[in-house]
């Protein structure tokens, strides 16, 4: 935007020239009339001084002897202090006071000066001019002289110096100009106060709208620079008061939407009418890593999803049904939302808003649910069968010899006690679950429980040909623990370990208190679990495929899952590394609360 001059400038401009129109016209007229006055002032005296010279002259009488006329002019002149010059109707001067009378017959002819032609015309006569004889400025008044005794019919004539006039009038000028210099100088004084004042409160004004402008809706306008600018003032108050009224209301509005939208489990995401991202919220944050840094990107950009970016794509296109559009994604493994997809109808910058449900728990749930339903499935169909197949065996053979059906009873009574295991681990399960199943933790001694456990175990390892290592120490370990439980996750690792031991080789238990817990390991040379299955092992009837015997093992799927459960309700953690030594074996570490009896003090 152009700036011009500055409303102060302009101000001062302007009275300068107001000031200098009221001045220099009044004043102009003013000298020119008094101008007039003063030169017909001095036109009228040498008029009257020129009828007191005709009516002496009249009076004299007779001028008889030569050079008579010349020397009573020039005493005259002298006494009266003026010019007086007579001047024959020819033009012809006969005598002149400020002339010598030798030099009279050598004056040029009058006849054509202006104040003789005028009295000529109008018996009186006068003008203003510069004498070129006395090379000065000066008055000549001329009057027609008839029938006077021993003179001529001509003019008599009278000049009167100019240079009085002259004097007052420049006097009066420069009178004028000093006038009008103090009454500028006055004047331009209190025009600057006046414009400064004005500008001054004009500034603080100003300064008010700007602060306004900047965010302080506080600003109010006190210093009115006039009754002109009142009508301004209270505008502009009410409007700031107005603004910051408005700015407080979408503040709050804007400060519950956005605790609403924190508040939310679900993801948010704000989309403009050009498919970038406006903002997020604090879950959607949690979510998705990085999503905060999100804003003026595109949702393909944050998350490699190009099913949810063409969704996007079609609602704002308006290509979608209802202007909607719901659609599952998964941006990486193990991570599932249910994306809702809605188009904003709005005139401002708003286009879409994407609302994110985690539902990555949910489809794990579910996977564990089909999982389970096939591996308790796959569990209960072959002990079935198995018992199933030799009871026919044993009823379309009825005279078997003894020793066939013993042995055929045996494989029924063991799938059989396979089953009921499996169920009664099934019920303990879902009891530790519910937590009905009664725990009393204590303080106990770890090495009773896992001598326990051994002593169960003894048979199973020494029919696989391993060695059962027991690595605590002597004096025990102290722990805060229900004994039977830890028996049972004792057991179950130890079982574990052994059923996927190599023969020959060995199973070593050992622990190491940190802080105030107490961890335990078992440790195995067996194939290992690998990466991708370490956190599912827990899950039940969960195994490492490659390791799935289709024959029966003795062993439920449920061990793991009963010690996590177990573990977990004891206030510890369990968690499996692999390979432990020689990039092979197994190591399973739980920890559980060291007695308080034995923590440090």
């Amino acid at each position: 935007m152009r700036n011009g001059p500055s409303l102060r400038l302009r101000l001062l401009a302007s009275f300068a020239a107001v000031i200098a129109l009221a001045l220099v016209i009044p004043s102009w007229y003013a000298q020119h009339v008094f101008n007039e006055e003063i030169v017909d002032d001095a036109t009228s005296g040498a008029m009257r001084e020129l009828r007191l010279v005709g009516m002496l002259t009249r009076e004299h009488g007779g001028f008889d002897a030569p050079g008579e006329l010349q020397r009573w002019v020039a005493d005259l002149g002298d006494r009266l202090d003026v010019r007086i010059t007579y001047v024959r109707e020819d033009g012809q001067v006969l005598a002149d006071s400020d002339v010598a009378q030798a030099d009279v017959g050598f004056l040029d002819n009058h006849a054509n000066r202006p104040e003789i032609i005028a009295a000529w015309q109008q018996d009186f006569g006068y003008s203003l001019r510069h004498s070129d004889t006395l090379d000065r400025h000066l008055i000549y008044a001329a009057r027609q002289m008839r029938n006077v005794p021993g003179l001529p019919d001509g003019f008599l004539r009278l000049a009167l110096p100019y240079t009085g006039v002259q004097d007052r009038l420049h006097r009066l000028e420069r009178n004028f100009l000093l006038v009008m210099a103090l009454v500028l100088v006055l004047s331009g004084a209190i025009s600057w106060g006046l414009s400064h004042r004005l500008s001054r409160s004009l500034r603080e004004m100003a300064a008010v709208a700007q602060s306004i402008g900047d965010g302080n809706y506080d600003g109010r306008i006190r210093n009115v620079p006039g009754a002109e600018f009142s009508a301004l003032a209270k505008a502009i108050n009410a409007m700031a008061a107005s603004i910051g009224g408005q700015i407080r209301t979408i503040t709050g509005q804007k400060s519950q939407l956005e605790a609403m939208l924190n508040s939310m489990r679900e993801g948010v995401m704000v989309l403009d009418t050009a498919g970038r991202i406006l903002r997020t919220n604090s879950a959607l944050d949690g979510i998705l890593e990085g999503a905060y840094q999100a804003v003026g990107r595109r949702p393909l950009e944050v998350m490699t999803a190009p099913e949810l970016q063409d969704a996007c794509d079609r609602v704002l296109a308006g290509q979608s049904q209802d202007g909607m559009e719901n659609l599952q994604i998964e941006p990486r493994r193990g991570m599932v939302f249910d994306v809702g997809i809605v188009r904003l109808e709005s005139d401002g910058e708003l286009g879409a808003l994407l609302v994110f449900h985690d539902i990555s728990e949910l489809k794990r749930l579910e996977r564990v649910r089909r999982d389970f339903v096939a591996n308790v499935s796959h569990e209960l169909r072959t002990p079935l069968t198995t018992v199933k197949g030799y009871a026919e065996t044993l009823l379309d053979n009825p005279g078997a010899d003894g020793k066939r059906v013993r042995s055929f009873l045996e494989i029924i009574v063991r799938n059989a006690d396979h089953m009921a295991k499996m169920v009664e681990d099934l019920l303990s399960l879902s009891r530790l679950e519910d937590g009905k199943l009664a725990m009393e933790p204590k303080p106990i001694d770890a090495a009773p429980a896992l001598g326990g456990a051994l002593k169960v175990c003894a048979k199973m390892a020494a029919d696989k040909g391993v060695t059962l290592d027991n690595a605590l120490p002597d004096e025990g370990v102290r722990v805060m623990a229900d004994h039977d439980r830890l028996v049972q996750v004792f057991r179950n690792l130890l079982e574990n370990a052994v059923r996927y031991s190599p023969q020959g080789s060995s199973v070593r238990v050992e622990h190491r208190t940190d802080g105030g817990m107490v961890r335990f390991s078992v440790l195995d040379a067996g194939p290992g679990v690998p990466r991708a299955d370490r956190e599912r092992v827990f899950e039940r009837f969960y195994r490492v495929e490659k390791h799935r015997k289709k024959d029966n093992d003795g062993s439920s799927g449920l061990g793991l899952a009963i010690c996590r459960h177990i573990v977990e309700r004891h206030g510890g953690r369990i968690w499996v590394e692999s390979p432990v030594a020689d990039a092979v074996g197994s190591g399973f570490h739980f920890t559980l609360p060291a007695a308080a009896e034995d923590l440090p003090a």
